[in-house]
């Protein structure tokens, strides 16, 4: 453990998504779809939390948006869900959406789609699955996490409400990014580890 040192990945930053041209309701999960927690989290929505959502957020609208969706994510497309398929950009979907939601609760390490959302300056809701590797630099990533599909469906509810709290949300999810994800933040960690292991080797009572 003490010789074990993290570098969460790096993003080069996309332009900030522009609040006003949020649509009201839109929720947006995207991911490749060729990855098994992907298709389980988007069954998880479609199945489980997009109804009770329609219970407790009139107009919400789900965006289920990736590469090779199978059948059965296909599937739940339908009046208040949309499924793009193998989209050439993410941009357009991220504008739209209000809030980002990635169930996941399968697979690990780090995921890339709360960071390049994260990146996009958008609020999000995840698991703590979802949220691994974001604590390594800071024990608070501005992520909005839940476990359940009532826990889910209450803080996407009440972001989908409170345009204060969510763009809030989604402006410190922007600085965290560009404060500890972007390429220049990435180098800066992996130059530290390597002066350390230099001054190791060179220090032979430090080995």
């Amino acid at each position: 453990a003490p010789r074990l040192r993290v570098n969460p990945f790096g993003v080069r930053l996309p332009p900030a998504a522009d609040p006003a041209a949020e649509e009201p309701g839109t929720l947006l999960f995207f991911g490749t779809f060729t990855h098994a927690p992907n298709r389980d989290a988007a069954l998880w929505l479609g199945r489980e939390i997009m109804p009770a959502l329609r219970r407790a957020a009139a107009g919400a609208r789900l965006l289920i948006v990736g590469k090779a969706p199978p059948p059965e994510v296909r599937a739940l497309a339908g009046a208040d869900v949309e499924v793009v398929a193998d989209a050439p950009s993410m941009r357009p979907h991220l504008q739209r959406a209000s809030v980002v939601l990635a169930p996941v609760r399968t697979g690990g390490g780090m995921r890339m789609k709360v960071l390049r959302a994260m990146a996009a300056r958008k609020a999000v809701v995840t698991t703590r699955l979802g949220a691994e590797g974001f604590t390594a630099l800071d024990p608070d990533p501005p992520l909005a996490l839940a476990e359940t599909t009532e826990e889910i469906v209450a803080i996407a509810s009440s972001l989908l409400a409170d345009s204060g709290s969510r763009r809030s949300l989604a402006a410190r999810a922007r600085a965290f990014a560009e404060r500890h994800h972007t390429p220049e933040a990435w180098a800066e960690r992996l130059e530290r580890v390597y002066a350390e292991a230099a001054e190791a080797q060179a220090t032979p009572s430090a080995r």
